[in-house]
């Protein structure tokens, strides 16, 4: 898993896996989860990320360009 953070959009995005998502569904205000060929989940973005993570993660992740091996 990885997870990157995009500033000019305040969203993160936490990769799952590495299959390319076909299908975004809206399971929270703030939170959309990608889906990939069979169903499976590859992905999930948090909107308003500043808001629901630590101020340090984010910039952690903005200075290292992603975090890896998220458990």
């Amino acid at each position: 898993m990885r997870l990157q953070y995009y500033p000019d959009t305040d969203s993160a995005y936490i990769e799952i896996s590495g299959c390319l998502g076909v299908e975004t569904v809206e399971v929270a205000d703030v939170v959309n989860i990608d889906l990939g060929e069979h169903g499976e989940l590859v992905g999930i973005e948090l909107e308003r990320a500043s808001k629901h993570l630590d101020s340090s993660v984010l910039s952690k992740i903005e200075k290292e360009g992603s975090l890896l091996g998220l458990s």
